[in-house]
């Protein structure tokens, strides 16, 4: 058996800052963007720069924009001197830098990737019109960074002071290292979104752990109140055991009375004046807000459940369809800008990352013919439900029979097909 290597992954917890002094925190996002607004016309004008490393380039653009101690002797200005009010500490000015460079630099790779294409695909590049940036904090811009607050250095319209922000959130693991968070301000509230760099105890690839381990998980996501089935299954095929996620059905009366609402919002507002329109988009705001949030929660809840149900089996694959790609990828795009449509992308994206701290890898399959396939014999399948006549198909019928006389429930034969299918695959290349 070869040695588990060990990696990182990075994973950023979103902390909301109590409302103390919010109008500072926009005065030092507008400097921060006028900042990096600044340097990204100093490499626009001279992209010959972007040649060097970042490191001589920050050092380069410092020069230029602040002076060295020879230029204030001899009395020079710098060539591109920032305004004498901004008064920016060194390292809220080196984020913005570091901001400039890569923003620049994206948009000469995006040049260079048009022009070796003769213009052919898409549209000529652009620069940016405008800079709309979340400030980054560097160590010397946040301190006694603890569990219920932090001290950010922000611009209160005079200078530069440090102000103490509690904060409510999910509590930042001990173990991980913490880099450079960044402010998020929308409307009323603001976030410090902080990421965090954990060990991973096994970043083995897929390939290198089905030939080591013994059973692999495949899990399916079917809309009904079953909202994922997990199945262990070893390199032969046979299934060893089984886990259904139930909370359908109660998912979907949380968002029906969301819906009904936000109908009933709708109604309420028609033939109203102006202001009574203003109040009624605000509300549906909140109900659009409220859908979120049921959403993210069912997707945190099943991704969690098949987690632990992994771990109690030691499972180290994960197979899942890919329903990113392929004939099914206009309509993902299409459903993915409805917040009551099929979770299961997000369910999926959810379990990625969790399952990579975990030291657990998930892995894809097409999506082709999972559902409608016995997983014994390979025969096309009917549906029907519970008291109803056997024979006839439906659509979202939760038992299924073939021809050869196989029965059971479509969710988890669907489970078995997306671990045989993946297995197959394998058997192929070994």
């Amino acid at each position: 058996m070869s040695e588990e290597k060990t990696g990182f992954i990075t994973i950023t917890y979103r902390l909301r800052l109590y409302n103390r002094h919010h109008d500072w925190l926009l005065l030092t996002k507008q400097i921060y963007n006028q900042a990096v607004w600044h340097y990204y016309q100093i490499l626009v004008n001279q992209t010959s720069l972007l040649e060097q490393s970042n490191f001589l380039l920050l050092r380069c653009l410092e020069e230029q924009s602040i002076g060295t101690k020879e230029m204030r002797k001899r009395g020079e200005e710098p060539l591109w001197k920032l305004p004498d009010h901004w008064k920016l500490p060194l390292y809220f000015r080196r984020a913005a830098i570091n901001t400039a460079i890569g923003l620049v630099r994206s948009y000469v790779t995006s040049c260079q990737r048009w022009q070796e294409k003769e213009g052919k695909n898409g549209r000529i590049p652009s620069q940016a019109a405008a800079i709309n940036g979340s400030p980054v904090f560097y160590k010397g811009m946040y301190r006694e960074f603890g569990e219920s607050s932090i001290q950010l250095k922000v611009y209160n319209g005079e200078k530069w002071v440090w102000v103490v922000y509690p904060y409510t959130g999910r509590k930042i693991p001990g173990e991980g290292k913490v880099l450079s968070p960044a402010l998020k301000i929308e409307k009323e509230a603001a976030y410090l979104h902080v990421p965090v760099e954990l060990q991973v105890a096994d970043i083995r690839t897929v390939a290198e752990r089905v030939r080591e381990e013994p059973q692999i998980c495949a899990v399916a996501f079917p809309d009904s109140d079953c909202l994922a089935v997990a199945v262990v299954m070893s390199w032969d095929g046979a299934c060893l055991k089984h886990y259904f996620v139930h909370g359908g059905k109660r998912r979907d009366a949380q968002r029906r009375k969301a819906l009904e609402r936000l109908e009933k919002s709708k109604g309420s507002r028609r033939g109203m004046k102006d202001r009574g329109k203003e109040e009624g988009r605000r509300e549906n705001g909140a109900i659009y807000r409220k859908l979120e949030r049921i959403n993210g929660y069912y997707a945190h809840k099943v991704s969690r459940e098949i987690l632990e149900f992994c771990k109690e089996n030691r499972i180290k694959v994960i197979v899942v369809p890919n329903y990113e790609s392929g004939i099914l990828s206009g309509e993902c795009v299409f459903l993915h800008r409805n917040l009551y449509h099929w979770q299961g992308r997000a369910m999926i994206h959810k379990l990625q990352y969790k399952a990579y701290r975990e030291g657990i890898l998930v892995t894809t399959i097409r999506p082709y013919h999972i559902s409608d396939c016995c997983s014994e014999c390979g025969e096309k399948i009917l549906r029907y439900n519970e008291g109803h006549r056997a024979g006839r198909n439906y659509y979202g019928g939760q038992l299924f029979f073939c021809p050869n006389g196989h029965r059971g429930n479509t969710a988890l034969n669907t489970a078995k097909n997306i671990g045989r299918y993946f297995l197959k695959r394998f058997q192929k290349e070994v």
